[in-house]
This record gives C-alpha cells, structure tokens and sequence, in this order.
C-alpha cells in the first residue's frame, strides 16, 4: 500500500498542470478582453463601406454623397429593376449618352420636368435596385431616408412580384438587408424577421467586439490589397468588365459584386428597336408568380404598411405607384391574385396618407412603350416620371389647399 506521502506527492504534478491550465484561461481572457477594448477605442470605420459592392452599396455611397451637398435631395425613389430601368434608361435617351447603371443614382429628366412643372429646384436620388422586395425598400427607408434632417418626397413604384415572389424566402437573407445590418450595426435594420440562430450571433457579435467588426476587418483587407497590386501592376479594380456569364456564376455563388462599367445603358433608340430582340421573361414571371404563397404576400404587406406608416408618422409625403406591366405578363398570375394585390396596395396607401397611382390602367401605356413585358425603355421611361411627376404637382397643391407644409 502507498504511504499518504507518496499519494500526495502523486497529486502535486496534477495539481501543477490544472493551475497552469487555469493560469493560461485566465490570461487569454484578459488578452482578449483587452484586445476587445482597444479595438472599441481605435478601430474606427465608415458604416457605409463593404467587402463586398452589391447595388445597395453603390446607392448608400452617394446618398453619403448627397447629405454632404448643398442641394441635398428632395424626391427618394424606391422599386425593384423597373424603377431601376426608369431612372436609367429615361436619362440616357434624355442625355443621349451612355450610363453607369451602377454609379447613376440621379434622374435628371425628372429633376428637369418635375422642376419646371413645380417652379421650383427638384433634386432626386434613387434607392431602386434590382428585385426589391417590399422588404427591402423598408429596410433602406429606415437605414437612410428616415435618418435625414429634411423630409424628401418619397416615390416608390411597386409590382406584383414585389410583394408575391414565390421564390423568396427570408426577407433577412437578402444582400440588402445583409448590408444594410452592417450600416445599422449593433442594431438588425428589420430585427422583426430575425431567426434565433442570427439573433443568439448578434449577441455574440455585441459581446466580442471584434468578431462583430468582422466586415470592417475585410473592408480593410481588400482595401490594403486592391492598393497594393494597384502599385505593383497598375490595376485600377474599378475598370475591371468580368465577362456576364461568368457574372452570373459568381453572383450565384459568392455575395455579390457590382464594379463601374459593368452595367451600362445606352440611349433608346426606335431604329435600333426595330432590329432588337423582344425580351420574353415570362418563364422567369411564371416562376416567381406560381405558386401563390399567402405567407410571403402577409408578410410583404406587412412591410409594405411599416414603411408607408413610419412615413406618415414622420411627415414624409409618399407617392405609391402602381407600375405598368403588359397583359402577358399578368396573365402569368393565378386567377384573382392581381385584384388581390392592387386591392391591397390601394387599401394601404389610403390609410397612410399615400397618394395612389395607378399606372397600370387600360390606355395609360402600350406595348410600344416597353423594351419587354415589364421594364420600359427611355421614352416610355420618361412618360412615366412625367406622370408621377404631374401627381407630385397635385400633391403639392392639395397640401398648400390644406394648409399643410410643402413636401418641395
């Protein structure tokens, strides 16, 4: 039988190995910790810069821009590829010039109509990105518009697809609102749609500062990279055209990446229409209209009257249109859903103060207006912005009748 000295002795290297062990858990946590409060005090980034540059990065850095100016917007549009194709085509047949999709976030036709008609300096800036969800343009009301010192009029043309997409799933999973929790960290910018796994990472994230600094981190990675091949090769990323299949690839498989020159609009043309391809989309309509999920079309609307009610709240004057489509393509809904959506919509602008548009009205647009069975080219673009722009003027004039402040 061992002696009670052996058995003692036997416990001290035990010992000693649990007090090393303690000692070093102790002195990681202070490492950290430490770690954890310097890069609170020093490491200091813009909210608005990502590793990644997605539409609404490019948006977000010029209405960064534009709060610095003088002339600081006046008239906010929102809207998925349609107001997109708006803003952008109706300027370049209007420039007669090409245009960086990517960059362009103004639309000078309106500005120059919407002006003249109005008496008064119009200044715009376009939210418009391609497959906005009613989601998504709430999430960019709060993050910017709802942030400003005035109250620009807010244009928001919407669609069926808009609130109906049958293909869409979380509305926290988009590369919008992905983006857009980084602009409003620590706060989620629609914490409404968070799943207990993103909510128990947000902890972690407010707990351990620098993970939750992740992006930041990478902001500086790329930036430190991008400068350094710049310096040995002469590469200038921004003048870098990946070729669109392989675009397409990556944006369906990475976060996606929008640089200048990528996406450039040319000025309409009827000679050049008259030899150009119509575009059929409708088996991508066919998809994202069929089946028809009551979920999404709840929550959409959901967000839909969250947006349209914070801006009657706030005292923005909001313009609600109804964009135009042809028949064929709403032909693609099933039976009934096209009343149930523009019902809806209507429902939801009267009761939050919102003018309503209805541009999608047998004889207000013809098929000779589009460039395909959803998007309109330059000239129908401008139609369009002559129309919401003739209802800001209404607007206008109905609030000085009422005795209320100018939107303009």
């Amino acid at each position: 039988m061992p002696s009670q000295n052996s058995t003692q002795q036997d416990s001290t290297p035990k010992q000693g190995r649990q007090n090393w062990l303690s000692s070093y858990v102790l002195l990681a946590g202070a490492a950290i910790a430490i770690t954890n409060i310097a890069a609170f005090a020093l490491f200091k980034t813009d909210p608005i810069d990502s590793p990644n540059h997605c539409w609404a990065y490019w948006a977000a850095k010029d209405w960064q821009r534009s709060q610095k100016s003088e002339n600081k917007p006046n008239t906010v549009f929102f809207g998925s590829s349609l107001m997109v194709a708006v803003v952008n085509d109706g300027d370049s047949s209007f420039l007669q010039k090409s245009l960086d999709a990517v960059k362009n976030h103004r639309s000078k036709y309106f500005e120059t109509f919407a002006g003249k008609l109005l008496g008064k300096t119009v200044s715009t800036h376009s939210f418009a990105i391609g497959g906005q969800m009613a989601s998504d343009a709430c999430a960019l009301f709060r993050a910017f518009p709802a942030k400003a010192e005035g109250r620009p009029i807010i244009v928001w043309g919407v669609a069926p697809r808009d609130l109906l997409d049958s293909s869409f799933s979380d509305p926290a999973s988009t590369e919008t609102v992905r983006y857009l929790d980084k602009v409003s960290y620590p706060q989620d910018i629609i914490p409404e749609s968070k799943r207990v796994w993103k909510q128990v990472e947000r902890q972690i994230e407010r707990c351990i500062y620098l993970y939750g600094k992740r992006s930041d981190i990478q902001c500086v990675e790329r930036n430190l990279a991008e400068t350094a091949i710049n310096r040995l090769t002469g590469t200038t990323f921004d003048t870098i055209k990946t070729l669109q299949p392989l675009l397409k690839i990556a944006m369906a498989e990475q976060p996606e990446e929008n640089s200048p020159g990528q996406w450039i609009v040319s000025p309409y043309s009827i000679k050049a229409a008259r030899h150009a391809l119509w575009n059929d989309n409708s088996k991508e309509y066919a998809m994202r209209y069929q089946p028809f999920r009551p979920k999404t079309f709840k929550s959409q609307s959901e967000y839909m009257d969250s947006l349209l009610r914070q801006a009657q709240k706030m005292g923005f004057s909001v313009v609600l249109v109804n964009m135009p489509l042809l028949k064929e393509n709403t032909d693609l809904l099933p039976s009934g859903i096209y009343d149930k959506y523009l019902s809806r919509v209507q429902e939801l602008a009267e009761k939050n103060g919102a003018v309503f548009v209805d541009c999608n009205k047998p004889g207000v647009f013809a098929r000779e207006d589009f460039c395909d069975p959803v998007h309109l080219h330059g000239l129908g673009a401008q139609k369009f912005l002559r129309i919401v722009a003739e209802s800001v003027r209404k607007m206008c004039e109905n609030n000085a009748l009422a005795g209320k402040a100018q939107p303009l």
